[in-house]
């Protein structure tokens, strides 16, 4: 039984229980359990001195009144990059569409959060967030009628319930400052776990000197390198950067290659078959049509020994769309095979498939259609990717650096580099054992409650956000002594729930039109 089915098993059966429950008057709409959709609340008095005891202190009343103002500029940020992503996805096509399960935060459902950290970093989130708008209630001398757990199967928050009737009928700003207090910690705590993650990840140093190897592909060669191995020296040359592997002194392809390598904690010699490797050939374009199969080697383009990278891009960067190429090639029994392939024009291919990667010079250039890597693996450098983890703000100039730095961090998880790969965990050497699942606990904590954020701060009803912005139109309209503002803020605000809806579904079904 996979996993989607047993967890439409448990829904299904949780849901039953709850309405034979409800039916059986067991559980009611207020209560100590009471229902809450398909969920249940389980109500207690224990906290409520806790909470009206933290929430007498006056930082509260500052603490209110900078929540409004981050909460509003986050606000308009996070609706303009709704509108923004709007329109970069029709121009992803759609194998690489987003699932609607990624827009479910729940951990074990969504397929990008881990079902263990997520869980830890959607707790304190929850809790967080809740308590806050507690304090705040405390603060402002408003009723607590309970506090607890919302429980659907598992656990999945906690809550502080205010008196409704007080809250809404209590002066708009102080219902504002209750209502901004959640976001406003889960952003807050967010920032704290992100300089705390980014502390602890540059806490650690690479394990030896040398590129690692961050993928093997299905060559000859698969068996001879591992991911996390740290590639010291090839064939005598010392290995230290992109460019002493992309253009390093190897023999002619098909040749024996010997290859030092740090890996287990030791030294090792190997010896491997050198050359470019086809990795993968693109149906339909020129190196397919040509017979070129996926584990042959490039040895020759147009009278060019390919002996590395360099030398295969640097000779395909010289030929133009249309033009026919002689390629010689080593099959997987290493005898060669002579080919021609007439080149399409690559500018057109990357505006059909990855736009984003486009370039002005890849204009009439020629394109073969093969990924290809030297001896079949893709290699990293681990002061880089640390650096980018750790600190990605690092030459940030502007707030489109500072944009881009904040993007990467959050797809982080899309490009399996969170939880951190336990492959690659041999790369670096930790201050004490289980030092990963502290790096990968506060990157959790931090990702989850910037979501929950930057969610709850969308304008629309009901979340955070919305009420913000109701009680903030209101407050505009009586000022221009609008007829009826309450009226018009209620339109305005549904206007504007329904286009944020929208917008969210549209980047599900944008790229699949």
């Amino acid at each position: 039984m996979n996993g989607w089915l047993i967890a439409l098993t448990a829904i299904v059966i949780w849901i039953v229980l709850v309405y034979y429950l409800f039916k059986r008057g067991i559980v009611k709409k207020e209560g100590k359990i009471a229902l809450f959709g398909p969920a249940l609340m389980l109500k207690t008095d224990r906290g409520k001195t806790f909470i009206k005891r933290i929430g007498k202190s006056k930082i509260w009343k500052a603490y209110g009144y900078g929540g409004l103002v981050l909460s509003f500029l986050i606000m308009f940020l996070v609706f303009i990059l709704l509108l923004w992503q709007a329109v970069i996805v029709m121009t992803i096509p759609p194998s690489r569409a987003p699932s609607p399960v990624e827009a479910l935060g729940i951990p074990g459902i969504n397929p990008i959060i881990p079902l263990w950290y997520g869980i830890l970093g959607l707790v304190v989130a929850i809790v967080c967030h809740e308590f806050s708008h507690g304090f705040l209630v405390a603060f402002h001398r408003m009723k607590i009628r309970s506090i607890g757990i919302l429980l659907f199967i598992l656990p999945i928050g906690a809550f502080v319930e205010p008196d409704e009737d007080e809250l809404a009928n209590a002066k708009r700003i102080k219902r504002m400052h209750v209502y901004a207090a959640g976001p406003t910690t889960n952003i807050v705590l967010a920032i704290v776990f992100l300089i705390l993650f980014s502390a602890m990840v540059s806490a650690v140093t690479p394990a030896h000197d040398g590129l690692y190897v961050s993928f093997v592909y299905p060559t000859e060669n698969n068996n001879v390198f591992h991911t996390g191995d740290i590639i010291e020296s090839i064939n005598g040359t010392g290995i230290r950067t992109y460019n002493n592997f992309t253009g390093v002194n190897a023999p002619l392809p098909g040749k024996s290659v010997n290859v030092l390598i740090y890996s287990n904690g030791a030294m090792h010699n190997v010896s491997t078959v050198s050359g470019v490797y086809v990795l993968s050939v693109i149906q339909g374009y020129p190196a397919s049509k040509a017979g070129i199969k996926a584990g042959w080697i490039f040895y020759e383009i147009n009278g060019t020994i390919i002996r590395n990278e360099n030398d295969f891009f640097s000779t395909l960067n010289k030929t133009h769309a249309g033009e026919s190429v002689n390629i010689t090639m080593l099959n997987k029994d290493l005898h060669p095979i002579n080919v021609t392939a007439t080149l399409t024009d690559k500018y057109n291919y990357y505006a059909k498939f990855a736009s984003e990667l486009n370039r002005a010079s890849y204009r009439n250039k020629g394109f073969l259609g093969v990924s290809a890597m030297y001896m079949g693996i893709t290699v990293g450098n681990p002061e880089q990717l640390k650096s980018l983890i750790a600190n990605p703000y690092a030459n940030a100039k502007n707030f489109n650096d500072l944009f881009r730095g904040t993007m990467l961090l959050i797809s982080l998880p899309f490009v399996h580099l969170m939880p951190f790969p336990s492959q690659l965990e041999s790369v670096y050497l930790v201050p004490f054992p289980g030092f990963w699942v502290l790096i990968d606990a506060a990157y959790w904590i931090f990702w989850l409650n910037l979501m929950l954020g930057l969610t709850n701060l969308l304008p629309a009803i009901p979340l955070d956000g919305g009420y913000l912005f109701s009680d903030l139109i209101t407050h505009i309209s009586k000022k221009l002594r609008v007829k009826d503002p309450e009226a018009i803020s209620g339109k305005i605000t549904a206007f504007f729930s329904i286009t944020v809806l929208i917008l969210i579904i549209w980047q599900f079904i944008g790229p699949r039109i």
